[in-house]
């Protein structure tokens, strides 16, 4: 299924305060998980911003090839095991 970013944007916000709480912390997880090291990086500065980022700013920095990795899909794609959050 390729679902587009204002899709993907219109299914948030049709979820529950709750549901949405859940799933950008399970965004943050996924980019804190699949990150790269900062030692790998040569030119590019990291640290923390005062900048509050919209759902819309992060969703707009996935890129239109991004796919995820094979653990995720079969998350995503298994039946329901019991008490899932989300």
């Amino acid at each position: 299924m390729n679902t587009t970013q204002q899709e993907l944007f219109k299914a948030f916000e049709s979820l529950p305060v709750e549901a949405q709480r859940q799933a950008l912390n399970f965004i943050a997880f996924l980019q804190q998980t699949y990150q790269t090291p900062v030692a790998e990086l040569s030119s590019i500065k990291v640290g923390k911003s005062d900048q509050k980022l919209t759902l819309n700013d992060l969703i707009s920095t996935i890129p239109n090839s991004f796919t995820y990795p094979s653990d995720v899909m079969e998350f995503i794609d298994s039946e329901p095991a019991g008490r899932e959050l989300l």
